[in-house]
């Protein structure tokens, strides 16, 4: 997959262009039914397959006191699409002079005078232009006045919730990873660095790995995960905290540590990513040490039952 950083340096190709506009925060199922559409068309048609996004996301601009947290990077969201066999990524830096730009400017000037498209995909609630002002409906008119086609992919369902990013970020605010997970289509999952934390663990004889992890980027509510682990190729299961370590009182913001099991090999600045897998218990203050060991060591025999019943297929796919 090429990945076109500005649109006003992308050399056209031969071939036009299928394009979906949109931010893809997750990738969930609508943001797939949406590609998965974009190609089929690209094939039909034969078109480039391609995806057009802003960076950063639009909210950090224009709201910044909304604090928005993402779902995933854009280098995440990069793998995830050249994963699905996408020819081209287009990322458009978002500044407040794009931000300005009335729906029907940005029509013209990106879709029509640089990229030349052929067909562009959307989702039913799509917005662009100068405070999201332009619509899905502005551009099916905008589309045959310039010549392009518009599809429009109407809202998927699962059950009865519309499936979005902001579903997906309240239930991962509840710490209900599961349910996200089935918006998702895969497990919720977060990546980040091996650092050196206060040993504590150790101690406790329960070692963790402590994850640096953006703060731009969103967590799970706190509390205790099973979690699925990848390192270097292979799958772990583990126990995932996340929280403020209530019991020691040494924490401001959420941390993450997790706990491998059967492992024991020094992974200080290695990379991990976490699938949480289902939430195990809430984050608790514990009236002394022996009582928070006491309850990880009950947690340690609450995930291997699960991976026992629940994650069995889990466990048999393992690499280690």
């Amino acid at each position: 997959m090429q990945i076109v950083y500005d649109v006003e340096n992308y050399k056209a190709d031969r071939r036009k262009l299928a394009l979906a506009l949109g931010n893809f925060d997750g990738l969930h199922i609508a943001h797939r039914k949406i590609i998965k559409r974009t190609k089929e068309i690209a094939a039909q048609r034969d078109l480039l397959s391609a995806v057009f996004l802003l960076d950063p996301h639009p909210l950090k601009i224009l709201s910044p006191h909304k604090n928005l947290l993402l779902l995933s990077t854009l280098e995440e969201r990069a793998e995830i699409l050249e994963n699905w066999n996408l020819d081209i990524l287009f990322v458009q830096k978002f500044t407040s002079g794009l931000a300005a730009l009335a729906p029907l400017q940005f029509v013209q000037r990106f879709l029509v005078d640089i990229l030349g498209v052929d067909t562009v995909i959307i989702g039913f609630d799509y917005t662009f232009g100068d405070r999201g002002s332009g619509t899905a409906d502005d551009l099916l008119e905008w589309g045959r006045k310039f010549g392009f086609a518009v599809e429009i992919v109407p809202p998927v369902k699962r059950g009865k919730k519309i499936v979005s990013s902001s579903l997906i970020r309240d239930l991962l605010r509840r710490g209900d990873v599961e349910k996200a997970a089935n918006y998702l289509d895969f497990s919720f999952t977060r990546r980040g660095r091996v650092v050196h934390g206060e040993g504590r663990g150790r101690k406790l004889g329960f070692p963790t790995a402590n994850l640096v992890i953006s703060p731009d980027l969103l967590l799970p509510a706190n509390g205790v995960y099973l979690s699925l682990i990848y390192w270097r190729g292979r799958e772990l299961f583990g126990l995932t905290n996340i929280g403020v370590k209530p019991t020691f009182g040494t924490a401001i913001k959420p941390i993450v540590e997790v706990f491998l099991l059967d492992f024991d090999q020094n992974i200080y600045d290695e990379e991990l990513d976490v699938k949480f897998l289902c939430k195990i218990r809430d984050e608790v203050a514990f009236k002394d040490v022996g009582s928070l060991q006491k309850q990880i060591a009950s947690d340690v025999d609450l995930a291997r039952s699960l991976i026992g019943n629940k994650y069995k297929d889990l466990r048999e796919k393992q690499l280690i």
